[in-house]
């Protein structure tokens, strides 16, 4: 099968990768193209404009996370360490480039050997010698914190001008573990980009970004108004105005999710927009509830009884401080929060028949284990049937 189509990489490392008019071929001799820069490195930033709470504007404008801790210390601190602060990186600026470097991966059925090298700037290269000789392809982006995995993502621009993301097939897991990445375990190639990974293109896309960092767009292959990571202001919005009303006032009124009108809809569907909701799956998923969707959180809780039955009070903060990493709350602190409302002293609710002080995340929140040994707690807090 021959597939023609041309196509160019574009990144904020690479300016441009032709495929002029390339011809690709599977399963049979081909050239890849070839690569060149143009322009030079351009650094990802997660600092938005610092100085736009200096003066009044007719807009809030992105400040950066380093404003909010002027007054807000210690969620700063604890954002530090959470997934949310290193969610979007240049491979480049990574250890992926240390991790990969002059190693082969088995991509499995239907995709070959990779084999990767780096360069002198630490840009990070796949081979596929069985399809493309020795020609290459970058990985530009890095997307995950690496507390669970990061699968890296280059943008190109297609044969009809629209721009698509190549997922690459292969992620890093926790502890430097190199395995395929979740979901492309069972996918089969339909055309040679292919051969590297996922192509999404779109709306898809755009998500992948969206849900990845603060701000940025993707345009012509490139991103547009990036601050990298999921800092304050993607769940608080731009800051320039609430900052320059607090350096004002002693005490400046509530921002963003302290709003009066703010409720656990609202934080649910705050939370949801990256961590599912219902409204994201198909109605099989939702009917028969597959172990995959233990990774969409918000999807499982809005099932529970303890949701149902909370006349609307329950919400994802209920149990967890967004600011503060899982890593560090220990599972004692998590019964703590359970027994909170299922203790004999509260009419209102359940209290658990086999234990009323222990066991209750192994029992109604268990984790579920997905592919490549990746693990995540069933929110359906329930008595699971298996």
């Amino acid at each position: 099968m021959v597939l023609k189509f041309s196509c160019r990489v574009v990144g904020l490392s690479i300016a441009a990768l032709a495929f002029a008019s390339a011809t690709f071929i599977l399963n049979t001799e081909s050239n890849l193209g070839s690569f060149h820069s143009q322009t030079p490195a351009v650094s990802l930033t997660q600092f938005g404009n610092p100085k736009a709470a200096d003066a009044p504007g007719q807009e809030a404008e992105f400040v950066g996370r380093d404003a909010c801790r002027e007054c807000h210390e210690a969620n700063y601190k604890m954002h530090a360490k959470h997934g949310h602060a290193s969610t979007f990186h240049q491979v480049s600026q990574t250890d992926l480039p240390k991790t990969f470097a002059d190693t082969k991966f088995d991509g499995g059925e239907n995709h070959g050997i990779y084999e990767y090298f780096a360069d002198d700037q630490q840009q990070l290269f796949v081979r596929l010698p069985s399809e493309f000789g020795q020609e290459a392809f970058p990985l530009e982006y890095a997307l995950g914190s690496g507390q669970h995995a990061q699968t890296m993502l280059t943008l190109t621009t297609a044969a009809d001008g629209q721009t698509e993301g190549i997922e690459h097939r292969v992620s890093c897991y926790h502890n430097q573990r190199v395995g395929i990445t979740p979901g492309h375990s069972k996918k089969t190639p339909t055309n040679a980009l292919e051969l590297f990974g996922d192509r999404p293109r779109g709306e898809p896309l755009q998500r992948c970004i969206h849900c990845h960092t603060t701000r940025g767009e993707v345009v012509d292959a490139s991103i547009e108004g990036l601050i990298a990571n999921v800092n304050c202001e993607k769940c608080h919005g731009p800051g320039s105005e609430h900052v320059r009303a607090a350096r004002q006032m002693p005490t400046p009124p509530k921002y963003s999710v302290g709003r009066e009108d703010w409720d656990s809809e609202s934080e649910i569907q705050l939370c949801g927009d990256c961590h599912r909701l219902p409204k994201n799956l198909s109605e099989v998923e939702i009917r028969e509830y597959p172990d995959l969707l233990a990774r969409f959180q918000p999807v499982g809780m809005l099932r529970s009884r303890c949701y149902l039955e909370s006349n609307g009070r329950m919400r994802c903060t209920t149990c967890h401080n967004p600011h503060q990493t899982i890593q560090e709350v220990s599972e004692d602190q998590h019964v703590g929060v359970c027994i909170q409302c299922h203790d004999d002293q509260n009419s209102q609710h359940v209290v658990c028949s086999v234990s009323v002080d222990s066991g209750c995340i192994e029992c109604h929140m268990p984790a579920i284990e997905m592919d490549e040994g990746l693990r995540f707690h069933d929110h359906w807090i329930r008595v699971r049937e298996n």
